[in-house]
């Protein structure tokens, strides 16, 4: 979780959220607030800058009106790890704070392969990578990281927030490669991991601008992660999957994930099975605002469970 003072969701309502990050306020669309009312309507005039979907185009581009000049050294922290922030031409600052909780069990996981297998560091795969807050959390744990996204700035956002965080020199290889081509060599060369990390989007693009759909592409996108950890063993190995497409509610990733791990129910030793749960956002009064779902398995040794 983000501390207090680097992030917290204000307030939302009528289609909108209002959230801190750092010192800056920003006021954002929220589809998943349609149909709240905003708790503190005064609140709303602390905002830095608000963003817009532009009005009868295609996609989620839109513009910001800044009302103050944002600070040059933006930035928020999560454990070891400094994330950059920018304002982002579809309304993404370079972090969904949603995740940070995954970020956590992320970095649990790569502690308990390290407990049953010191001699070596635990590889792990992250695709769709973004700015990289789920490979900076692997990697300041002791992983080893092929952090895998489409989009070459984004890229190059992750480093800079590597860099920034004092980690750079941690092993990570940075790749700009369409995530499903790259799992799907990795499986031909016979290639495993000890944990896959999969946050697709629900629409995106691929380096040469190949359309990625998420409800034509994520059983593909599962099988191939699958088969990326590797048949079953006793060796501690994790996935996490998460998404925020419309209709994939907690049961539906749950299932997702079942079908392609060898213990679906945890009864290996040491084994955690499959869990899902909604991710969301909390003000500091407890209302709950949806952000996606997330679906984990963990599977081990009963020594080196936690």
């Amino acid at each position: 979780m983000f501390e207090p003072d680097q992030y917290q969701l204000l307030d939302f309502g009528s289609g909108r959220k209002l959230e801190r990050f750092g010192h800056e306020v920003l006021d954002r669309p929220s589809p998943a607030a349609d149909g709240s009312t905003k708790a503190d309507p005064k609140l709303w005039g602390s905002a830095t800058a608000r963003f817009d979907l532009n009005t009868g185009g295609k996609g989620t581009r839109g513009q910001w009106s800044e009302a103050d000049r944002l600070a040059d050294d933006w930035s928020i922290r999560h454990g070891d790890s400094r994330l950059v922030l920018q304002l982002g031409a579809s309304g993404n600052v370079g972090v969904f704070p949603e995740q940070a909780e995954n970020w956590d069990w992320i970095a649990d996981q790569v502690d308990r392969c390290r407990d049953s297998e010191p001699a070596r560091p635990p590889r792990v795969l992250n695709l769709f990578a973004y700015t990289g807050g789920a490979s900076l959390a692997a990697a300041a744990a002791g992983a080893e990281v092929s952090h895998v996204d489409s989009s070459g700035p984004t890229v190059t956002w992750a480093r800079k927030n590597a860099e920034a965080s004092g980690l750079g020199e941690l092993p990570i290889r940075w790749l700009m490669e369409d995530a499903i081509k790259f799992a799907a060599r990795e499986c031909k060369r016979g290639n495993h991991y000890d944990g896959v990390i999969a946050d697709p989007p629900t629409y995106g693009h691929g380096p040469k601008g190949k359309p990625f759909k998420f409800w034509d592409q994520v059983d593909q996108l599962m099988e191939l992660c699958g088969a990326l950890l590797g048949a079953e063993g006793a060796h501690n190995r994790f996935l996490l999957f998460s998404c925020h497409a419309p209709g994939a509610g907690p049961s539906k990733a749950a299932s997702m994930v079942a079908g392609v791990v060898p213990d679906p129910a945890g009864e290996g030793a040491g084994g955690g099975g499959v869990t899902s749960c909604p991710l969301v956002l909390e003000t500091a009064d407890g209302r709950k605002l949806a952000a996606g779902v997330s679906a984990r398995w963990s599977r081990g040794t009963s020594s080196a469970a936690h």
